[in-house]
């Protein structure tokens, strides 16, 4: 059987109490929900949230729940692959192998369950969120943009954020540096007035971090070693088998993705925890909605951990990667949610030369284009840990000889300190010097105690 969201809710449940929550009262698309999610945060509250009782865009309760933060934890994204947070980009790295996919007849496909075809297809009838008060409208924020390849035919996968402007219309925006805006503009070029786009909104979380793979690669198969299985596909409505849809998706959107149809779009609360400006993007239009007869609808919260989370192993697994080829001595990347699990990179090393923490900082400034800042430390450092990384910085750097600074670099316009995409990037070496026998030791806990339980000196009742 294959890996479900629903699946996956129900073991969580079961395994992690507290961790999934429900709620009854009724709430609106609009601001209430993001709300809640921003005001548990602040308490260090991290559990899926299910709203029984949201109203869709036509005012009325939706037939489908909403649910939220189900990327808000790692400790989440760890289960969904079987792994731990410390090994967490390290499995996702050995997962990352080629599993074709597995045709399945659409009897057998619980997406088609519930088929809505042209006038039939309409967005309204979902909750769809706005999340921020000058947003442009309600947002798909959760739907995995897929596309295919005109010249080698494979599939790509990307989460954009696409703006509901109608029942059957939508604007489609996604980043020019990723794979997506290169395929898009092949069929522009050769003169092809749209593209074949599904948006799959809702399956397993190891689908999505399959889906969000570095690799330049056909990313269903991807998908599929994440998963641990071939993901199983059943031809779309609009198009048939040229054309296939993830089988046991929550819910596929069918659309064709204009290449001369443009509209304006944002503002929009990205992950920077800032608005990005409006843009002009190109225009899709539903020919069909597909979905499970009792489908969540699932929204991630912009610049909050759920949106934060659901890209950084990968992240973290591609710069491992990239600088291991380059700096051997590398055991671990980590990009932190206080850097926006984007412009932020802690990585530790165990020396073989001093020259090593420089030349890992100008691998990672180079390997993603949205890395701006990085911090090299050492083994004994926690770099899952801001206190701890931040401590290496105050004991175990001088800046006038392990501060590198790179002016005009390439970076992200949603960094709002960028003059547009340029952007001045740096890193800080702090580690001890490779012969640290003069450098004072860390102190720490008598061996005796290391692994002595709280539990054992305090009453039960205890905040401990």
């Amino acid at each position: 059987m294959e890996k479900t969201l629903s699946q996956f809710i129900e073991q969580l449940a079961a395994e992690r109490p507290g961790s999934v929550v429900r709620i009854s009262k009724e709430v609106g698309p609009e601001f209430e929900i993001p709300a809640i999610v921003a005001s548990m945060e602040s308490r260090r509250k991290h559990a899926v949230l299910i709203f029984d009782r949201v109203r869709n865009l036509k005012g009325e309760i939706s037939k489908l729940p909403v649910m939220v933060n189900l990327f808000g934890a790692r400790e989440r994204l760890a289960d969904a692959i079987g792994s731990t947070v410390p090994d967490l980009a390290l499995d996702y790295i050995r997962k990352e192998v080629p599993i074709p996919p597995v045709v399945v007849g659409k009897a057998e496909a619980e997406v088609k369950q519930v088929i809505q075809i042209g006038g039939e297809a309409d967005l309204l009838d979902y909750p769809i969120i706005t999340h921020n008060e000058m947003d442009l409208g309600p947002y798909l924020t959760a739907a995995s943009a897929w596309v295919k390849d005109p010249d080698t035919g494979w599939v790509n996968c990307s989460i954009c954020r696409v703006y509901v402007d109608g029942p059957r219309r939508l604007v489609v925006n996604f980043n020019a540096a990723r794979h997506m805006a290169y395929i898009f503009h092949k069929y522009k070029e050769r003169g092809i007035a749209s593209v074949p786009m599904l948006l799959v909104n809702g399956h397993h979380p190891a689908f999505y971090m399959g889906a969000q793979t570095k690799l330049l690669v056909d990313e269903p198969r991807i998908i599929g070693g994440v998963m641990g299985q071939g993901l199983q596909v059943t031809a779309s409505e609009t198009w048939g088998a040229e054309v296939m849809v993830p089988a046991n998706a929550e819910m596929v959107i069918e659309t064709e993705l204009s290449t001369v149809d443009y509209a304006i779009e944002a503002p929009f609360g990205e992950y920077t925890q800032y608005y990005a400006g409006q843009k002009i993007s190109p225009v899709a239009t539903v020919t069909a909605i597909t979905r499970r007869a009792q489908a969540y609808y699932l929204d991630i919260i912009p610049g909050r951990a759920d949106h934060l989370l659901l890209d950084a192993p990968m992240i973290e697994a591609y710069l491992y990667n990239r600088i291991k080829d380059v700096v051997p001595g590398v055991t671990g990347v980590h990009v932190p949610i206080s850097g926006t699990a984007r412009l932020h990179a802690y990585i530790q090393v165990r020396k073989s030369n001093d020259s090593e923490p420089k030349t890992v900082i100008a691998t990672a400034l180079s390997s993603d284009y949205r890395i701006k800042h990085v911090i090299v430390v050492d083994e004994d450092v926690d770099i899952y840990s801001d206190e701890e990384v931040l401590w290496a910085v105050a004991t175990r750097s001088q800046w006038d000889k392990d501060l590198v600074v790179i002016a005009g670099m390439l970076g992200t316009r949603l960094d709002p300190s960028a003059d547009d995409t340029t952007t001045a990037k740096g890193g800080i070496d702090a580690t001890k010097p490779k012969d640290d026998s003069g450098f004072p030791q860390r102190i720490k806990p008598a061996e005796a105690y290391r692994r002595l339980r709280l539990e054992d000196y305090f009453e039960p009742a205890a905040a401990v």
